[in-house]
């Protein structure tokens, strides 16, 4: 069986996929359109959330007991 490259090739269709939208192209259920809309945003979250914790593991915040126990 012989593949014409050519015909392969034209029988495909390419939609251009628009910034404000990114999803339109894709054929999925509206539940996970919606749960992808917001990955962006929870990544960016997750993003601030790990860059305050290594920042508080390299410069730990006494306890404030520990200051009270200092003071005596």
């Amino acid at each position: 069986m012989q593949v014409d490259l050519n015909e392969l090739l034209n029988s495909y269709e390419v939609v251009p996929v628009s910034l404000s939208d990114p999803f339109k192209s894709l054929i999925l259920e509206h539940a996970t359109i919606e749960v992808l809309r917001f990955l962006p945003i929870i990544a960016f979250i997750a993003l601030i959330i790990t860059a305050v914790l290594r920042q508080a593991k390299k410069y730990p915040v006494k306890a404030i007991g520990d200051i009270k126990d200092e003071n005596k």
